[in-house]
């Protein structure tokens, strides 16, 4: 065994060690450390900005792709809605509150979860309030392009946890020189992995861990416009879906639309969306449909089913719902997807039949980390999106939220 990985299985071993306390700890002193760190991420700012602008430094001479650079720059305006994320945590019910009664259940903690991501330190900082207030540990694995933000993050946690008299090793770095794959592979005390990033670092992720992995999912989101929609309001819900920052999670990159639109619509659609800037792609029909104008570029096969995650949007007419239905379980992310029509029958076949956690019907299907509305009316914070394509061990397919990170017991009295 190497050096690296000696200190490795150390610290996952001290993270692991704290889990068993961090549970047993009462709801009010979690939620006072998740207070107590954002009020020290926003006290120190300007250290956090500072050790962010030496990371993007670096990282434009290691010729890193801008989607990535724009993913790790951090500015005061999204500290601050990582603060507000970590607040908004603090007044939420407690996911542990429920007792343990014979022969019943109750919702417990994981254990020790590793958060693995690129170029997202704002993002891991959630992580670690989320883990918190669920009672886990958190083991840190970020890339070089962040190790400055990354430890600077640390380190506030780590000084607030320690004058809270929690555990020191509540949240962990890997050590210097360990790999994702060392780490995701420490299947003795790890209990969970959540590879966050592009889609093919998450899919490279999920298939190193030896452990259950909770994977999450971005962009190639679908929209099926009906004939009965209104293309006012599909323009409005595509811009939406996009807006959301850094992450486009939940970004309508693929457009349904269907034939009886070729005529009345499809291209006044296009032109908008080349005004703000987007390039737009298509299928044979679509294309030709656009051919005099030459303003679409015909789709490679294998993007349909593949995410942009920039400006561009690939539209595809389609002959019906049907199609539409099939289309989309067939190249799509599994995770997020929208109609738009004034049928009530449309709509719950489109809901039935599609197979994507997250339905979104006559609805915008951007997405918040803040502030989302649950299923019981209240707000929730939110770590990401999972799907029913690539949900590993999820029990709770959609929204990552605070039950997601939490597992249950069952007692069985004879």
């Amino acid at each position: 065994m190497t050096v690296v990985h000696e200190a490795l299985a150390g610290v996952v071993y001290q993270t692991h060690i704290a889990s068993f306390q961090l549970a047993k700890t009462k709801a009010k002193v979690r939620d006072r450390a998740i207070l107590e760190i954002a009020q020290a991420i926003a006290a120190q700012k300007t250290l956090i900005l500072e050790a962010n602008t030496l990371d993007l430094e670096a990282s434009r001479e290691m010729a890193l792709p801008e989607l990535v650079l724009e993913w790790l720059r951090l500015t005061p305006e999204r500290l601050l809605m990582a603060v507000d994320c970590l607040n908004q945590l603090a007044t939420l019910n407690d996911p542990l509150a429920n007792p343990l009664t014979y022969d019943g259940v109750k919702r417990i903690p994981i254990g020790t979860v590793a958060f693995v991501y690129e170029a997202f330190p704002l993002v891991a900082l959630i992580a670690a309030g989320m883990c918190i207030k669920a009672g886990n540990s958190l083991i840190f694995k970020g890339g070089n392009e962040s190790k400055h933000t990354q430890l600077v993050l640390a380190n506030i946690i780590q000084e607030v946890i320690a004058a809270r008299d929690m555990p020191a090793a509540t949240v962990s770095l890997t050590p210097d020189g360990s790999t994702v794959k060392d780490l995701v592979t420490q299947e003795k005390y790890l209990r969970l992995v959540i590879p966050y990033g592009r889609p093919s670092f998450v899919q490279q992720v999920s298939k190193q861990t030896t452990v259950s992995a909770l994977p999450t999912s971005m962009g190639n989101c679908h929209l099926y416009i009906s004939p009965s929609a209104n293309l006012e309001e599909a323009q409005s819900l595509i811009f939406d879906s996009r807006s959301s920052d850094p992450d486009p999670v939940n970004a309508i990159e693929k457009v349904l639309i269907h034939r009886a639109w070729l005529q009345p619509g499809l291209f006044g659609l296009i032109q908008n969306w080349q005004k703000k800037g987007i390039e737009v792609r298509g299928c044979g029909l679509s294309t030709a449909y656009c051919a005099e104008f030459g303003e679409v570029q015909i789709t490679e096969e294998q993007q349909w089913n593949q995410a942009y995650l920039d400006d561009r949007i690939a539209i595809k007419v389609v002959e019906g719902l049907t199609e539409a239905i099939t289309w989309i379980n067939l190249n799509g992310s599994g995770h997020a997807d929208c109609i738009l029509t004034d049928s009530l029958r449309e709509s719950d076949q489109f809901a039935e039949q599609v197979r994507s956690s997250t339905i979104f019907v006559n609805a915008s299907n951007r997405f918040i980390r803040n502030g989302m509305i649950g299923a019981n009316g209240n707000r929730t914070v939110v770590l990401g999106m999972t799907s029913l394509k690539a949900r590993g061990a999820s029990r709770n397919p959609g929204m990552i939220d605070l039950n997601a990170l939490t597992t249950t017991k069952r007692v069985i009295v004879g």
